[in-house]
């Protein structure tokens, strides 16, 4: 939403944005928690390559001069909508990255694989109300950065299109392989909102995945999703969105 100067300071100061002060950029854990990673938050700030970290839900750090608030989302994208607007669009902050989850489309990509998007085609329902009804982008710049610094961290990431969808359930096989002819490598539910939201709001943002099944091999509910594997390899994926914000 767009707002005058009187109500957009009236939503920061009734939202807490005020009050966690000046901030340069925001990641974002989409539909899961930062607690949920092995060593979230870290009793040293310098494992995470941080010079400080502080607060409680959201977190604050610092790194290379800049600050950066650590939020966890709701699951979903009319969900997660709420703190990329407060967090992201209605802050100190002109950028943020969205960290998650996705299903695999593609046959030769395993569990623990990095995605980074280059776009995002839209399933969900959110984006259409800021503008966009097939296909949001994220800031290439971003994306340009993410993938340099997965790759100086020892990780080949995959960079390329993204679903994302708002039922679940609903992900059929042939709903699937239509998908995947279409060469989209993974399936989400927040990336194409987030894009969406930011670049409404003139913000840069962008995303980066870690695949945690591969539901073209059955239906959700038969799907185990190996957490301790794919929870170390999304603590690594925060680390690389700290270099890659902070410098």
């Amino acid at each position: 939403m767009l707002l005058d100067q009187k109500n957009e300071q009236e939503f920061r100061k009734r939202r807490g944005i005020e009050a966690l002060g000046s901030y340069d950029a925001v990641i974002f854990r989409l539909g899961l928690k930062f607690e949920w990673l092995p060593h979230f938050p870290p009793s040293q700030p310098e494992s995470y390559g941080l010079e400080s970290l502080s607060g409680l839900k959201p977190y604050k750090g610092r790194r290379g001069g800049k600050e950066i608030l650590f939020d966890s989302t709701m699951m979903g994208a009319p969900a997660a909508s709420f703190n990329i607007e407060a967090y992201l669009c209605h802050s100190p902050a002109s950028e943020g990255v969205g960290v998650g989850y996705c299903g695999a489309l593609q046959p030769g990509i395993e569990i623990g694989t990095i995605i980074i998007p280059d776009k995002s085609r839209i399933g969900e329902g959110t984006s259409k109300y800021y503008g966009k009804d097939e296909v949001s982008h994220p800031d290439q710049d971003l994306v340009k950065r993410l993938v340099e610094t997965t790759r100086r961290f020892g990780y080949e990431p995959l960079v390329g299109e993204t679903f994302s969808t708002d039922a679940a359930f609903m992900e059929t096989p042939d709903f699937l392989e239509n998908l995947a002819r279409q060469g989209i490598i993974g399936i989400d539910m927040e990336m194409s909102a987030l894009f969406s939201i930011a670049q409404y709001h003139g913000k840069r943002a962008a995303g980066i995945l870690v695949v945690s099944d591969k539901p073209y091999e059955g239906p959700l509910h038969s799907l185990s999703i190996p957490f301790q594997k794919t929870e170390a390899i999304s603590e690594e994926v925060v680390k690389i969105c700290i270099e890659a914000l902070g410098g």
